[in-house]
């Protein structure tokens, strides 16, 4: 209003007057074009399907431009890194942002907004699809639809394997939030089955929404066909973080076992007691599993697989640096049989998962039945297939010294998986290098191994390559155990390591662990000892 008095007062001629008034017009409205074209989007309808039966299937997908590799956010979709970014905030840890919050969960067919662009699409569901990418001109349309087609190539269900987490907690988000997460990123992982676990931390209880779940099966979460479970993780800690006797997740029970967490380290307040093996018991008791957290973390993980009291071991579930020599080889070449496991610990940060073969109909037990029969493969990627003998992985071949044996395995991966490596006894003693085959990755392993001495055998990969969400990849299988003439194997020497283990987890427990008596200090040492001399009778 104010350029249209300026330009009726003007002295200028009433022509020189209009025309400037025109170009004026003119420009504003070319600006507008400009600002609204910019700012309009076009509406996908976008599904993603099974190429081979078309059914609709869950996944993720990832946005951008053509000409522009950075991801275009993606609104009224769930980010499927979600909650991750609390964890580093929590942490105090500054790291360079993850690739997971590039990607969004698409479940049922769905209507996103997209730039009027040419745009690029990338799309993948769970671990057995490759990953699909198209573009698409989108400049000058309004509204398309499109179908993704996903091409598996492979079916661990058609072989009764269901993909699992066995160790997660949220905290950050509300009920409705953590509903939301918990209905659609386990499912766009293509999850079988997931397990919650109750955790006691009494200055951050109020912040941890999965606390809020009761204990048991979880019906309610369970219309997107994954199984959800409510557990607890059973802990102690001599300071806030730090190694006390360790955590345990206690999974498939029916009441929460008090005290879930133990010691003035976490609770700030009592004793350092009970040990976790009181917990352990119960669950037992409960009809429950116990699975050990963290790898080697905490002084009571030695005496409590060396007593039988572990049903599997978690590796990978939110530490890192781990490696399956700390504790998975020092046990099984000690002659201790523990089943591989993993999980997410805080949110699900990955694709990480723990395959088991399931005898009978897909449920809470069975599955976890499989998992300490020692059925089993750990994964964030690659999936195995793997035999001695025709021998599945956890059973077990009983030959004469000497005996050569057939192994067969294979793994195939959406990604690089780099090398299959066959190890016997904790050493690798082949590989082959992964080749491409079609969009996905593909190793196979036909031998012959010579047994002179008890034995174990596994298959892992070693890569370079990390995940879609931006972590390093990982696979390895549980064992499958050869006997020489009915003889396990027992190697001296790892013995011994495990029993200095527990001497100095005796010395650590003297010094740091708080005590209300003395009764106290001498039920919780008695678990070192009798773990060693256990070690010690059955190596006469």
């Amino acid at each position: 209003m104010r350029v249209f008095n300026a330009l009726s007062n003007s002295t200028a001629p009433r022509k020189c007057q209009l025309a400037l008034f025109a170009t004026l017009v003119l420009s504003l409205s070319a600006i507008f074009q400009l600002t609204h074209s910019q700012d309009r989007k076009c509406r996908v309808r976008i599904s993603l399907v099974d190429a081979k039966t078309n059914n609709p299937i869950p996944g993720v997908i990832r946005s951008s431009l053509v000409d522009n590799p950075q991801a275009i956010p993606i609104a009224g979709l769930l980010p499927r890194g979600q909650g991750i970014g609390l964890v580093e905030l929590r942490q105090q840890r500054k790291v360079e942002k993850s690739s997971i919050h590039e990607w969004y969960v698409l479940g049922n067919s769905r209507e996103i907004l997209l730039p009027r662009k040419m745009v690029r699409l990338v799309a993948f569901s769970g671990l057995e699809t490759e990953s699909k990418s198209l573009s698409l001109d989108l400049t000058d349309r309004n509204e398309t639809s499109i179908t993704i087609p996903l091409r598996p190539f492979s079916n661990l269900a058609q072989k009764s394997w269901f993909g699992g987490n066995t160790h997660l907690h949220l905290f950050g988000l509300s009920r409705e939030q953590s509903d939301a997460y918990l209905g659609q990123v386990p499912m766009a992982d293509r999850l079988d089955i997931l397990f919650l676990s109750h955790v006691k931390r009494p200055s951050e209880d109020s912040d941890y929404i999965s606390n809020s779940y009761p204990v048991g099966d979880l019906r309610d979460l369970q219309e997107s066909r994954v199984l959800v479970s409510n557990g607890e993780e059973h802990r102690n800690n001599f300071q806030s973080f730090g190694e006390g006797y360790g955590h345990v997740i206690l999974l498939n029970i029916r009441s929460l076992i008090e005290p879930v967490s133990i010691g003035p380290g976490i609770t700030g307040q009592g004793s350092d007691g009970i040990p976790l093996q009181v917990g352990i018991d119960e669950a037992h008791r409960q009809g429950g599993v116990a699975i050990w957290c963290h790898n080697n973390s905490g002084t009571e993980a030695v005496p409590s697989a060396v007593s039988g009291k572990l049903d599997a071991l978690n590796i990978f579930d939110g530490v890192s640096l781990e490696r399956y020599e700390d504790s998975f080889y020092h046990y099984l070449n000690a002659g201790l049989r523990v089943p591989f496991s993993t999980g997410t610990d805080w949110f699900i940060y990955d694709l990480s998962r723990v395959y088991t073969q399931v005898r009978g109909r897909l449920e809470i037990k069975s599955w976890l039945d499989a998992l300490a029969a020692g059925r089993s493969f750990i994964t964030n990627g690659p999936v195995f297939d793997f035999n001695v003998d025709g021998k599945g992985i956890g059973d077990s071949v009983n030959v004469s010294s000497g005996q050569e044996v057939t192994i067969s395995g294979e793994v195939r991966g959406r990604l690089d998986f780099g090398r299959l490596e066959l190890v016997h006894n904790g050493r690798v003693i082949d590989h082959i290098t992964s080749r491409a085959r079609d969009v996905h990755f593909f190793a196979s392993l036909r031998r012959s191994v010579k047994i002179e001495v008890p034995s174990w055998l596994a298959l892992r990969v070693s890569s370079q390559t990390k995940s879609e969400y931006g972590q390093p990849l990982f696979g390895h299988t549980s064992p499958i155990y050869v006997t020489v003439s009915g003889k396990s194997i027992r190697i001296q020497q790892e013995v011994d390591y495990l029993i200095e283990r527990m001497l100095a987890a005796q010395r650590i427990v003297s010094t740091r662990a708080v005590f209300g008596t003395p009764e106290e200090r001498a039920r919780i040492l008695a678990i070192y000892r009798r773990s060693i001399d256990k070690l010690r009778q059955e190596s006469h």
